[in-house]
């Protein structure tokens, strides 16, 4: 039996499934659907017949959306997944712009001292800053974007510069003796040529913005939102309720990655061209 025969009567040769356990082996794209569904089995397996017994079972947890579903108002799940969904969209906007900006301005020696020191702030956790956004913001809407604004970006710019700063030097030089001016090299080698990269770098710093977004909430639950939601039921123990809304975040995480890998194809299809290569 040749091998389309194979794959198309639902089998692969055993090599293929052999390149499953190889050092960057490449078991091909129905020996990667395969190992999906045992891994996606086997998780069922263990969640069904876990020995946790702080884990929900799954009905447990189905119950659970099915209430949060039907709860009404600032209490049901469209509307707090609403009020998250929609911080999260305006802090990743708002602090890749600012990022971008600080980022961009590190190609100037005046400006690295500064892109130094925020790179450094990332350290420090964001409920540390309350104080300062407390004088600066009412408490609520307002102060809950800046708090996620700014914490994201001291983690965006550190990535975002290090992009920058693993630059070819050879790039630059090359357009110098192409008689580039300073601001024709800055866009043909640092913007358009890190732009790829760079919104990379936003796709995968945007997990970040959840994991903030928890503990915003948690610390300002004016208008609601997953974070306040989740504090609220675990301090009643009601795990179910805790764990449906984790699952929701998961689920909108890998909605977020596809929509970040589409307009990557669409905006840089480029790329696409060469990892396919």
């Amino acid at each position: 039996m040749s091998t389309n025969a194979r794959l198309f009567a639902g089998l692969a040769p055993k090599s293929a499934y052999l390149q499953a356990v190889r050092l960057y082996g490449d078991p091909g794209h129905f020996v990667r659907l395969n190992l999906l569904v045992l891994w996606l089995a086997a998780f069922a397996l263990f969640w069904v017949f876990n020995p946790i017994k702080a884990l929900p079972y799954p009905s447990e947890l189905w119950r659970a959306l099915g209430q949060m579903w039907a709860a009404p108002g600032s209490q049901g799940l469209v509307y707090n997944t609403y009020v998250t969904l929609r911080l999260n969209v305006v802090g990743l906007l708002y602090s890749t712009i600012l990022s971008l900006l600080i980022a961009y301005m590190s190609v100037l020696p005046f400006f690295r001292p500064f892109n130094k020191l925020v790179q450094w702030l990332r350290y420090i956790p964001i409920i540390g800053f309350n104080l300062v956004f407390l004088t600066l913001f009412t408490i609520g809407w307002p102060m809950k974007v800046a708090m996620l604004t700014v914490g994201m970006s001291f983690f965006l710019v550190t990535s975002m510069t290090a992009v920058i700063v693993s630059i070819p030097r050879m790039k630059f030089e090359l357009a110098r003796v192409l008689g580039y001016n300073d601001l024709q090299t800055f866009y043909t080698v640092v913007v358009r040529g890190t732009g790829p990269q760079m919104l990379e770098v936003i796709a995968q710093n945007a997990a970040i913005g959840w994991v903030m977004i928890t503990a915003i909430e948690t610390y300002n639950r004016t208008e609601g939102g997953i974070g306040s939601q989740i504090y609220a039921y675990s301090s009643v123990n009601n795990l179910p309720a805790v764990y449906a809304y984790l699952i929701v975040i998961g689920v909108i995480a890998v909605a977020e990655d596809w929509l970040f890998a589409l307009v990557k194809r669409i905006v840089f299809p480029y790329t696409t061209v060469a990892e396919r290569a």
